[in-house]
């Protein structure tokens, strides 16, 4: 008897988990002062979160469709879908008060909204594709990741000296208890590599540049570099989100 009572109640739970509002969990997380959204609207199965701000940054919409078993466990997870105009991507995600953790999951971002100041040259609508197999965040220090990034950006900010750029690929890892990438391209005549060191809030990013086109010297100059030898190099801390 007491065993067909649990299976009931066990059931009931699963059918109230099932048909669960998405504003419910959401107000159980601490509702928009903690999670930073205008609304939630549908269930858990098929929701959607308007005006979110992440990190600073806004976000049109947010869909998601949460794994009723995490929500039992205490966590929130299941996969989601941004759509913004220069901020997209989708995944799976688990995350809880401590943790965060992103399981093949990609984002398409233009570079306005990653906060770099206007370059010369520099299209601030190319876009950088990030590519990520695992991302484990624990007590905000990074854990575990595997994946990459990369962008065209430079290949047409060469073009405007007539020159064929290279296209910037990044690894991605945990360094010091922070997530990193690693990133570099080359062609004939240019050599790039530096490393981009993640914040909550922000990040920290150092550039060096070889070349042997001498007009491009200039345009290294307008944008901050400093000569080292045979080297341009440059280094900067930025927030997340449109400058201006």
């Amino acid at each position: 008897m007491l065993a067909r009572i649990a299976l009931v109640l066990g059931l009931l739970l699963v059918w109230l988990i099932v048909l669960m509002p998405l504003k419910a969990v959401a107000l159980a997380a601490g509702g928009s002062q903690a999670l930073g959204y205008r609304d939630v609207f549908g269930t858990i199965w098929q929701g959607r979160v308007y005006g979110l701000t992440l990190n600073g940054v806004p976000v049109r919409e947010l869909e998601v469709s949460l794994d009723p078993l995490a929500l039992v466990s205490g966590q929130l997870g299941g996969n989601w879908r941004l759509a913004d105009a220069s901020l997209r991507g989708d995944g799976v995600a688990r995350f809880s008060p401590a943790s965060l953790e992103l399981g093949e999951s990609q984002l398409v971002v233009t570079l306005d909204r990653l906060g770099l100041e206007p370059l010369p040259g520099l299209d601030p609508a190319e876009r950088v594709f990030v590519r990520l197999s695992r991302l484990e965040i624990r007590d905000g220090a990074c854990v575990a990741v595997s994946g990459t990034a990369r962008t065209g950006a430079l290949i047409g900010l060469a073009r405007l000296y007539g020159r064929d750029g290279p296209a910037v690929t990044g690894e991605f890892a945990c360094v010091d208890d922070r997530l990193v990438l690693d990133w570099t391209g080359a062609v004939d005549g240019l050599s790039l590599d530096g490393r981009v060191s993640f914040r909550s809030e922000g990040y920290d990013w150092t550039a060096r540049i070889e070349t042997s086109w001498p007009e491009l010297a200039d345009g290294l100059a307008l944008a901050g570099m400093q000569r080292d030898g045979t080297a341009w190099r440059a280094e900067g801390s930025e927030r997340y989100g449109p400058t201006g």
